[in-house]
């Protein structure tokens, strides 16, 4: 017998935090909002309905939130180092718990990025609030 301990509602909250991040700051410096669109009806990085799934176990939604969180500081860091082997494990990681992650180092390359298409996109957040 197998015992199995369940994720806690903080890492669900952290899970489903980050990956809010990466569809409004990590996405739109890559792609474009029809391509965001699409890995929305894609269910790219969605947690599943489903409860039974392995991201729902401590040990997955701990190795998921950890591997969001190291693909992250790869794309958000300025040091100019070929990290694709470690993003592709992570990615291998995501993909193991239970999240659709199709992407490899070479989806997000500097020639990919532009900081234009957070400006203008519709799922980057806002810079500023609108007081009334």
């Amino acid at each position: 017998m197998k015992v199995v301990v369940a994720a806690t509602e903080k890492q669900e909250e952290k899970l489903e935090e980050l990956i809010q991040y990466f569809y409004t700051s990590i996405f739109p410096q890559y792609f474009d909002d029809d391509e965001i669109s699409e890995f929305l009806n894609l269910k790219i990085l969605q947690v599943p309905k489903e409860k039974d799934e392995r991201l729902f176990t401590l040990d997955g939604a701990f190795r998921a939130i950890c591997s969001i969180e190291v693909i992250i500081l790869i794309l958000e860091s300025n040091i100019d180092k070929d990290f694709s082997d470690l993003f592709n494990k992570n990615a291998e990681i995501l993909i193991e718990s239970g999240l659709f992650f199709p992407f490899s180092y070479s989806n997000f390359t500097s020639r990919n990025r532009s900081e234009a298409n957070v400006i203008v996109s519709m799922y980057s957040n806002a810079t500023n609030q609108l007081l009334m």
